[in-house]
């Protein structure tokens, strides 16, 4: 190789110079080739993967480095502790400023900014941006979410959708915005090669807004949105044929609809609404808590929405239960493998705890179940509810792994777990345990009954007497 390296960021004829190795050597006889002796390049190459702060301090090496850190590509300033003293937040803005100063006219791949708003300091944010767009810059992330006591009206930063021309609309790849009011223009074209967009905390942001924006990333891949308030539907027509991650989280609104063929995870939570992703045929994972839902009324909503889904994880908080089998509809999940329930059970749903097999009914090919119960100390043996004796014949022939926590020995539990063995001729492994999931980690202390042992005798032989030869259970 000599002392010259061809370089991936020049042409093929120019190579870069590498100084002549010293003679001296190391142990083995080899030349002892020192780090500053790699191309400038490589050098940048390496340094891009430590943090920004990390990377200033190899100033300090040696005099050759001393300004080496202003080819890093990717810069992060984070002022969030600084609010309130004025000299401190001053400070800090003279500090991008001149940092960004020694970036001029280079290659920035992302510039990321945490500060607290205030007004006077739209001025800075817009040349910040203005940097970004004159840098080429691939990623764009503003926090500037205040303390939660600044929370007003009209205290936020209008993002300036007027400085984006079509170069740097092109150039943007990832947009990550947090309490900004984020309103496009009427003539906006969109973000044409925009991979991923993170929203926190808009305001001002309108139903048309969000669809004038996704409607025009036609390669959008990842979308979150978090307490983005429309008090609206969430609807966009136009089919995103690149989204493939989908997280609504705490944000008010009325309903969810989008046309996402290769979408494989979505993450929903929020009060109850219709969702309906009905095109999304590759959905591997699915992961929605309701908030205030009638458990037969959600199954119902996602069994429309979501048809296609393979792993499921529904969390319903405030739930309630309907006293029936089966589920009103012609539709079932056609590739759902695998279900994680976690349900807040209320005084007055002991007696119906049983009836949460009409979900089993519209999901056939289920191999592994997994039902955790939460619910107050008076479900610990209660016998109120039907019997399995009431429930219409089905068998659960693809169920392999059925798991129970949160089992208080109440008698619909003990009913549930006697209907799924009973049903599932190719059960493989039946788990049972007294540990409430959704609540012991929130408070490890909490003193709890002790009464655990009761619980699993009432199941250990029954279950024993009906599992399969080889079948295995587990007790704890």
């Amino acid at each position: 190789m000599g002392n010259y390296l061809t370089s991936t960021g020049t042409k093929p004829e120019e190579h870069v110079h590498v100084k002549p190795a010293t003679r001296s050597t190391n142990g083995k006889g080899r030349p002892d080739i020192k780090l500053q002796d790699l191309p400038e390049d490589v050098l940048c190459s390496i340094l891009s993967k430590l943090p920004a702060k990390e990377v200033v301090r190899t100033s300090v090496l040696a005099s050759e480095w001393r300004s080496l850190w202003t080819a890093c590509p990717k810069l992060s300033f984070n002022g969030a502790h600084t609010h309130g003293v004025k000299q401190h937040a001053q400070v800090f803005v003279d500090r991008v400023n001149a940092v960004l100063r020694k970036h001029r006219g280079k290659l920035v791949e992302g510039l990321e900014v945490k500060f607290m708003f205030e007004s006077k300091l739209v001025h800075h944010l817009d040349n910040w941006i203005r940097f970004a767009i004159s840098s080429g810059t691939k990623k764009l992330a503003f926090d500037l979410a205040p303390s939660s006591n600044l929370l007003r009206p009209g205290y936020h930063y209008t993002f300036p959708f007027h400085l984006l021309d079509k170069e740097s609309l092109s150039c943007l790849h990832f947009l990550q915005l947090s309490f900004v009011c984020f309103k496009p223009p009427s003539h906006f074209a969109g973000l044409p090669n925009l991979r991923k967009l993170d929203l926190y905390l808009l305001k001002g942001t309108t139903r048309q807004d969000l669809e004038n924006i996704l409607g025009n990333c036609c390669k959008l891949e990842c979308l979150s949105l978090v307490r983005c308030h429309l008090n609206d539907e969430l609807r966009v027509v136009q089919p995103l044929s690149h989204l493939h991650y989908l997280k609504v989280v705490y944000c008010e609104i009325t309903k969810i609809e989008f046309h996402a063929a290769s979408l494989s995870t979505f993450v929903y939570d929020g009060t109850y609404i219709p969702i309906a992703l009905r095109h999304a045929s590759k959905l591997e994972n699915a992961k929605i808590s309701f908030r205030g839902a009638v458990f037969q009324h959600a199954v119902a909503s996602l069994l429309s929405g979501l048809p296609d889904v393979q792993n499921l994880t529904l969390d319903v908080l405030i739930l309630r239960l309907e006293t029936r089998w089966a589920l009103n509809s012609p539709r079932v999940f056609s590739q759902l493998r695998h279900v994680q329930i976690m349900l807040m059970i209320s005084y007055e749903d002991h007696d119906k705890i049983l009836y949460i097999v009409s979900f089993l009914r519209v999901a056939p090919l289920i191999e592994r179940l997994e039902v955790h119960f939460n619910g107050t100390s008076t479900m610990w043996f209660a016998n109120e509810g039907p019997s399995r004796r009431e429930i219409p014949p089905c068998e659960y022939t693809h169920l392999k792994n059925l798991r129970v926590s949160g089992f208080r020995g109440a008698r619909g539990q003990v009913e549930f777990l006697m209907h799924i063995v009973e049903n599932a001729p190719a059960i493989q492994v039946v788990t049972v345990d007294t540990t409430q999931r959704l609540t012991d980690a929130w408070d490890p202390d909490e003193v709890k009954p002790e009464l655990n042992s009761d619980a699993l005798d009432m199941v250990r032989g029954p279950l024993l007497d009906r599992l399969p030869v080889g079948a295995k259970l587990l007790l704890s």
